[in-house]
């Protein structure tokens, strides 16, 4: 594979020189995920030896490897969702002290959450991922099962299932919307797409359902498809707005405790000025209250040499049944 080469079914965004992450300029989709292929030799081979060409081979390789060994169907992988679940695992190794006080306050919140919960059956995570956020060991000491919910589990989210006998894995698509997005075609009516419920976790009565970090990510794969398709840029954000909102209404709904963690806002912000802020909601808003934070998600030179991309973070505990 040629040096900067995609594998079929990984995202394009952000390849160097293009709009989207990680390359020079701002704006794209807003995800926090790299560009895969990408790599960043200046910070990801920090006090390794060899040249950057021979760095920057290794982790392209990494990746590579990754992408081709990770279990996943034919429709994430058409999507892209394998490649940027990927670049997600490269970006954290490039960024991984910038991101340490985003992901402890995570584990945080959620390890707090289910010492609130009184229940201790099953723990759903939405959204669950490399499990970076996620305090998968103590969940799974604390409750007799574990449910990672999420449409790619990387490798390093079945090492974990694998060591813990209670964690297991559901592949899921949380809007049910991946599998009709091929069958789309231009002069869709954008005001028909409707998200519905996770599929695969009506048989499960949790206790606590943590929405993990995956709330603004929801709506990015239909958004590119659409896109792509040609849709108006009112009609996709509609769209979006309505991804969220279900999958508020879903979680707010179920029984037991909920946990939210999502970023809400991404900055772009040289110094004390910030050059672009992008409302990752939609419009959609939560509840009052809660907990707030600043995740440094691309500090420069990641994204660009000009500027760092930031994130606000908002965390909400909810323990209140849904009516009867």
């Amino acid at each position: 594979m040629r040096r900067g080469a995609l594998p079929h079914g990984a995202s394009a965004a952000g390849k160097p020189g293009e709009p989207g992450e990680p390359g020079g300029g701002r704006g794209g989709n807003h995800s926090p995920r790299a560009g895969f292929g990408a790599a960043a030799p200046t910070q990801d081979g920090a006090g390794r030896g060899g040249r950057p060409d021979e760095i920057a081979g290794d982790v392209m390789l990494r990746e590579c490897v990754e992408w081709l060994f990770t279990p996943a169907g034919s429709t994430a992988r058409g999507l892209g969702l394998v490649g940027e679940t990927v670049a997600m695992g490269a970006r954290h190794r490039r960024c991984r002290a910038a991101w340490e006080p985003h992901l402890q306050k995570c584990r945080e919140v959620m390890l707090r959450a289910a010492r609130m919960c009184p229940g201790r059956g099953t723990v759903v995570v939405c959204g669950s991922g490399y499990c970076l956020d996620v305090p998968v060991r103590r969940l799974a000491g604390m409750f007799e099962r574990v449910v990672l919910a999420d449409a790619v589990h990387p490798l390093r989210a079945r090492w974990l299932a694998g060591k813990c006998g209670n964690v297991r894995l559901l592949e899921t698509d949380m809007t049910g919307l991946l599998g009709q997005a091929g069958a789309w075609r231009e002069g869709l009516d954008v005001g028909a797409i409707r998200s519905v419920a996770p599929e695969g976790l009506e048989e499960f009565e949790p206790d606590l359902t943590l929405s993990a970090n995956v709330l603004s990510q929801l709506p990015l794969p239909v958004k590119a498809w659409l896109i792509k398709l040609g849709c108006g840029e009112d009609g996709v954000a509609q769209v979006c707005r309505r991804i969220v909102a279900a999958h508020l209404d879903w979680l707010w709904g179920l029984p037991g405790m909920k946990c939210l963690v999502t970023d809400t806002e991404n900055r772009d912000v040289d110094g004390g000025e910030v050059l672009e802020e992008t409302d990752l909601l939609y419009g959609a808003t939560l509840p009052p209250g809660g907990e707030t934070w600043t995740w440094h998600l691309a500090p420069r030179p990641e994204i660009s040499r000009h500027f760092d991309r930031i994130r606000l973070v908002s965390a909400h505990i909810r323990s209140e049944r849904p009516p009867a």
